[in-house]
């Protein structure tokens, strides 16, 4: 007997995104260790044991009437009946770099409708015998945010390390998850409703060469540098994400000599929600918030103001805060001509800052040397999306880009000038 549920409207919001080609989640474990494709089948389609939406699949079902565009739509409905098992695609190329080549389709190819689970996993290597494997997921953002990635990336490392030993685990959770919604009925709070904020962008960059693709920018900060980092955060009374903010932010002031920005912020739900998510629940429960920021050359101050911000507007005013919502004509009439004319760029910053991630380097017989994480943005998105994840004690930071939008030297310079930052933090 299979388990089925409609949509909430975030979920349908963010399938409906998919079908166009924005917000495709991507990550990418590097693994070293001589993989059998055979044992990856086996750690998919126990994952899918562990996980009910990763053995549904989205149905149509009747006409819905909604006051907004579309104003028709078959309701979507996930439904485990009938689902077959994770696609899983192998590539043997002699090419060391031509994940990035898989990495580039995926990431603008949306999962087709049909009967098939909403991810699909490609791995590349050189050849059946290479040590250095490349696993590429592809996913609808609609059944996973950053918390469900890297759940989702640890129990398939762990299995792989040993397989007996994870098919020992029972499922934490037999049914779909409940949908953002249901956990969060008053979704405004209980503040007065600000005025809605326009998007703030970039000035429109010249790009030599430009192409409608999503890359991604990799950095990272060790460990040493990263609690010296976290001390500074605690004496000054922010956040790792107040922090990260600022350093792109006075990047931007630097380079564009822009005074005031705003930001995007991917908002973790789970602790919101009444009752509280189970533990081990896989899904997405994010909001995205904007926010606006003066710049200033105190870096502290303005890691403070992101920081305080957030905050205020999560607790108070979270419904006119948010853009995870279907675009009313106020929307429509401030930033439907600008994004159009700025090669589909709406705020010049997103920023997601997912926490620890849990990964470690040793599973088994495997290594995990990196892991590259990205959203589509070349139909459209902010001029950089910042996605940082603590792990092992350091900071990885991916900061995606649309190539028709912005150069890769561009990025570069924001992306080392913010680091530095970072880096030199006290």
């Amino acid at each position: 007997m299979g388990d089925t549920r409609p949509l909430g409207e975030q979920e349908r919001l963010l399938n409906h995104m998919h079908t166009h080609g924005a917000l495709i989640a991507m990550q990418v474990l590097h693994v070293r260790g001589r993989l059998d494709p055979a044992l990856v089948k086996r750690a998919l389609a126990w994952l899918q044991t562990q996980h009910p939406i990763l053995r549904a699949h989205i149905r149509r079902g009747k006409i819905a009437w909604g006051r907004l565009p579309p104003f028709a739509y078959r309701q979507p409905w996930f439904d485990t009946e009938g689902t077959t098992e994770i696609p899983l695609k192998m590539l043997d190329d002699i090419d060391p770099d031509a994940w990035r080549r898989v990495f580039a389709s995926d990431i603008c190819t949306p999962i087709p409708k049909g009967n098939h689970p909403r991810l699909r996993i490609t791995l590349v290597r050189q050849s059946p015998d290479a040590d250095a494997n490349h696993i590429v997921i592809c996913a609808d953002h609609a059944i996973l945010d950053a918390q469900a990635a890297n759940m989702l990336a640890r129990q398939l490392l762990e299995f792989l390390a040993d397989p007996a030993m994870a098919q020992l685990k029972p499922p934490l959770h037999t049914a779909l998850p409940p949908p953002i919604e249901a956990g969060l009925p008053n979704k405004s709070g209980s503040g007065k409703k600000t005025t809605y904020t326009p998007a703030i962008r970039l000035p429109k960059q010249a790009v030599p060469d430009p192409k409608k693709e999503t890359r991604v920018l990799a950095r990272h900060l060790g460990p040493v540098i990263t609690a010296t980092l976290k001390d500074a955060i605690k004496a000054n009374r922010t956040t790792l994400h107040g922090a990260v903010t600022a350093a792109f932010l006075l990047a931007i002031r630097e380079r564009y000599r822009l005074d005031t920005m705003t930001v995007l912020t991917t908002v973790d739900l789970r602790r919101l929600s009444k009752p509280a998510l189970p533990h081990g629940i896989y899904g997405c429960y994010i909001d995205i918030l904007r926010t606006k920021h003066p710049i200033t050359d105190d870096f502290w101050a303005t890691a403070r103001d992101a920081s305080f911000k957030l905050i205020a507007a999560l607790a108070n005013d979270q419904e006119s805060a948010s853009i995870m919502k279907l675009p009313g004509w106020k929307v429509y009439r401030h930033e439907a001509g600008p994004t159009i004319q700025n090669n589909g760029r709406i705020d010049g910053l997103a920023v997601t800052t997912a926490g620890e991630s849990g990964l470690q380097t040793s599973y088994g017989a495997y290594t995990l040397e990196d892991v590259t994480r990205a959203v589509s943005l070349d139909m459209f998105g902010p001029s950089l999306f910042v996605i940082a994840n603590e792990r092992l004690g350091g900071l990885d930071l991916s900061v995606g880009y649309a190539a028709i939008a912005m150069s890769e030297e561009e990025v570069c310079w924001l992306t080392d000038n913010a680091l530095a930052r970072l880096e030199s933090a006290r």
